[in-house]
């Protein structure tokens, strides 16, 4: 039987009511959990987005994600790192200020495995944090020196992006992808890029000069929900 105008008006009405009271639950501020970076965490609004997927890339990743695991058990909060590249030195993590006895760490030997714990930890819930380090791209995939990525210059993404979308938001769960390029997309809630500055060098006495790390610079490349190009500098160590 076809529709009357006023059946088409009445289903017409409720869609925009539907439609409305989604817009206004989209702008509900959101829980943040801080990077420790005050401009960065300004930028984003206070820090990365509980419920929702992020990205970071460059050179340092891995220093900067430790940090923000440390940041997060100081708080008094369950973090978890799922690593899929085998990248994890426990000293390294110790130095950083992770405890490692109280943080979920999971060693995965592929990004498959990698993506199937993510799964599983947003489904058990109750963490704040949970930073999922993936292996760099093949050969055929790298960035060449100098050459600044774009979010929107992605690697082939990962596989069931959109259910680790609703897993996360059901956690409430900050959920942190690091790898060597951008690779969510349209996904990432906020994008930030490492890209490195100089290299810090230190000596004494008639000691040749050796290196003591980097100093980084920390972009907000992509933010749906506050600012963008934001910067920070942040100390990284050589080891």
């Amino acid at each position: 039987m076809a529709a009357t105008p006023a059946r088409i008006a009445e289903v017409l009405a409720g869609l925009r009511a539907s439609s409305a009271r989604l817009s206004v639950g989209s702008l509900q501020p959101r829980e943040r959990v801080a990077t420790g970076l005050v401009a960065i965490d300004e930028a984003l609004g206070g820090g990365l987005c509980r419920g929702r997927l992020s990205e970071l890339y460059g050179h340092g990743r891995l220093s900067w994600a430790l940090h923000l695991l440390a940041a997060g058990q100081a708080r008094g909060e369950l973090v978890a790192l799922v690593d899929g590249a085998n990248a994890l030195c426990p000293d390294d993590a110790a130095r950083a200020g992770v405890a490692l006895p109280s943080c979920l760490w999971v060693r995965a030997p592929s990004t498959a495995v990698a993506l199937k714990a993510t799964d599983r930890i947003l489904e058990a819930g109750g963490f704040s944090t949970l930073v999922v380090y993936l292996a760099s791209p093949g050969p055929n995939q790298t960035t060449r020196p100098n050459q600044t990525t774009r979010p929107n210059q992605t690697t082939s993404q990962p596989d069931g992006l959109m259910r680790l979308v609703q897993r996360a938001e059901k956690a409430r769960t900050a959920v942190l992808f690091v790898a060597e390029r951008p690779m969510l997309g349209s996904y990432a809630a906020a994008s930030l890029e490492l890209r490195r500055a100089r290299p810090r060098w230190v000596s004494t006495g008639g000691v040749p000069r050796l290196l003591d790390g980097y100093r980084v610079e920390v972009v907000v490349v992509r933010n749906k929900t506050g600012q963008e190009g934001a910067s920070a500098s942040l100390d990284i160590g050589a080891g």
